[in-house]
């Protein structure tokens, strides 16, 4: 994908992205907007869910705050915002919903920091996480969806893609054992589309990125001809780039 050609005006991914980040408030913030992108594209399906499965997990989502806020540096969230903003570009109404969650034998809600928590720590043989409440092991899952037309998911194209969730040793592992060009296969949209599996172990690769708030961008670059690993407007602005 050429990014100058996502729109009319001739324009580098760094000028609208800027554009996108805008001017920080008084306190030296960014907008609430783009600092709640994370929240945005996990959450945008929490409308459409099924209204059973609310009343069934009522009681128990209203004790449990579901993701624990992670806190980085200034510097840090302009590539982690940059990431998240270009994702959205690459995959149009990109949703990751990680909230729909029960337990198979106790019906059980489990908010993403109780799939964290129930994972094995070290552990990259084991696919299951606990559920806190009955101490049932299962595999988890979370769902992709996107308007992109190429975008196929477990039904085929245009549908949903339901991922696995893996645990950040068993994704190391799986990763080791796909990738036999380095790098280079990781970066590859083709790749990622050529199997299921491969898509799969992206978007684990995606969301975990997302949840610890670590910068992501370098993994869109087969998505674009201009390199994406470069400083972002402000840090460009300090050096006179």
């Amino acid at each position: 994908m050429d990014w100058n050609t996502l729109k009319v005006q001739k324009r580098s991914y760094i000028d609208i992205v800027k554009e996108k980040l805008g001017a920080t408030d008084e306190n030296g913030d960014h907008p609430v907007g783009l600092r709640k992108t994370f929240r945005r594209i996990v959450g945008r399906n929490k409308g459409n869910q099924n209204d059973k499965s609310k009343d069934l997990s009522a009681s128990n989502r209203s004790n449990n705050s579901g993701y624990t806020e992670q806190f980085v540096t200034d510097q840090v969230l302009r590539q982690i915002l940059l990431g998240e903003n270009l994702l959205e570009i690459v995959y149009p109404d990109i949703s990751i919903d990680t909230d729909n969650e029960f337990c198979p034998r106790c019906n059980f809600y489990l908010s993403d920091d109780d799939v964290v928590s129930g994972w094995k720590a070290g552990d990259d043989q084991e696919y299951k996480t606990e559920c806190p409440n009955c101490l049932t092991e299962f595999v988890p899952h979370f769902c992709v969806q996107s308007t992109l037309p190429s975008f196929v998911g477990s039904r085929g194209p245009s549908s949903a893609l339901f991922c696995e969730r893996l645990s950040p040793w068993v994704l190391k592992k799986e990763l080791r054992s796909v990738i036999s060009g380095g790098i280079e296969d990781l970066l590859s949209p083709e790749w990622r589309e050529r199997e299921s599996k491969n898509a799969v172990l992206w978007w684990n690769l995606i969301l975990s990125f997302m949840r610890y708030r670590m910068p992501f961008t370098f993994l869109l670059q087969g998505s674009f001809s201009s390199s994406l690993i470069a400083p972002t407007p402000d840090d460009g602005d300090k050096l006179d780039i």
